[in-house]
Parts: structure tokens; sequence; C-alpha cells
């Protein structure tokens, strides 16, 4: 294994053991992880399943360097690792930010709308940190399956995502409406 390799085996480790114990703390004060997908259920799990494809390929090619046939230059691999280090504090930070209230999908009747932390710069910094992760995962294996499942999951996320607008919208009203004219949805 290569030493970038190591870090991305690092990186995703830490993010998987973050994201178990939030899983973890959840179950324990009794919510659900798992809640309504605002779009049609293949639809938004095969989006799921397709953006974290990608993270595989990553993994996979971190610990299994000849199983690319495509060869990527030293800096492009570095640069994939930089990507992957920054979606994961992204994602790991926003986590945090939602306290109790993190669900995949439209959250339950006792949440209420975040708008502080990087939700204050983002209304979707969940979704941007694991698009940049996709992202790292094409450069650092650009396969054509690959860049393939990150386009389509990408396609879906963001259908997701007007969805659960349309429910924030309707929850939320006009605190919602302003929090929107005020934060960009990505970046």
């Amino acid at each position: 294994m290569l030493v970038h390799g190591y870090f991305v085996v690092l990186a995703f480790f830490s993010l998987g053991m973050a994201l178990i114990s939030r899983y973890i703390k959840q179950r324990k004060e009794g919510k659900d992880f798992l809640e309504k997908p605002p779009i049609d259920k293949f639809n938004f799990y095969a989006g799921k399943i397709a953006l974290f494809s990608t993270w595989m390929f990553f993994i996979l090619t971190a610990i299994l360097p000849g199983l690319s046939f495509i060869r990527v230059p030293v800096v492009l691999s570095w640069t994939a690792v930089g990507l992957l280090y920054a979606g994961s504090i992204i994602i790991l930070i926003a986590y945090k930010n939602m306290g109790s209230h993190l669900s995949v999908g439209i959250p339950d009747e006792s949440s209420h709308l975040i708008t502080t932390g990087l939700y204050g710069l983002s209304r979707n910094p969940i979704y941007f940190g694991v698009f940049l992760i996709g992202l790292a995962s094409c450069l650092y294996f650009p396969d054509l399956i690959n860049i393939s499942f990150f386009l389509f999951g990408i396609y879906i996320q963001h259908r997701i995502i007007i969805g659960e607008e349309a429910f924030l919208s309707t929850r939320f009203g006009s605190e919602w409406d302003q929090y929107r004219t005020r934060v960009r949805r990505y970046i």
C-alpha cells in the first residue's frame, strides 16, 4: 500500500467510527436514524448506494493500488486525500451541529430548523461533504464506473434535497423562507 493509501484508510476508519458511535448514541436515546425518504424509496436508496460505492472504490484502490488500470499522478492522489479529509471534517462538524436531530430522510415532528454552525454557510453541509468525498474518489480511482456512480448519486441526492426543502418549506414556513434566502443550498 502506498503512503497516501494509509491516509485514505485512516480517514474512512475515523469517519466510520464517528458515524457508528453517533448511530449508537441516537439508538440509546430512542431516536430513529432512518426516517421517511422524501422521494421514492428505490431512487432514494439507489442514490445512497451509488455514492457510497464510490467510497468503497476509494478504499479498495487505497488498499490494492494495482486495482486501477489507470495510472494516477501522485499529486492527484494527494489532492484526492485532501478532499477526502475536507469532506470528512465537514461531515463531522455538520453532524455535531445537528445534535440529536440527525436522520436520513424527512425528520420527525420534534426536529427544529438548524441555521447555525456550518448550516449558517450551507443549507446542506453533510451532502456537500459527501460530494467532496465522491469527487475525491473519482480523482483517486478515475474509472468510468466510479464516475458514473458519482454522477448518478449526485443527481439523486439533488432530487432528495429538493424533496427535503419542500418539506422544510411546509413545516417551517417563513422561518425556512428567510433562511433559504440568506444561505445557499450547497456553498
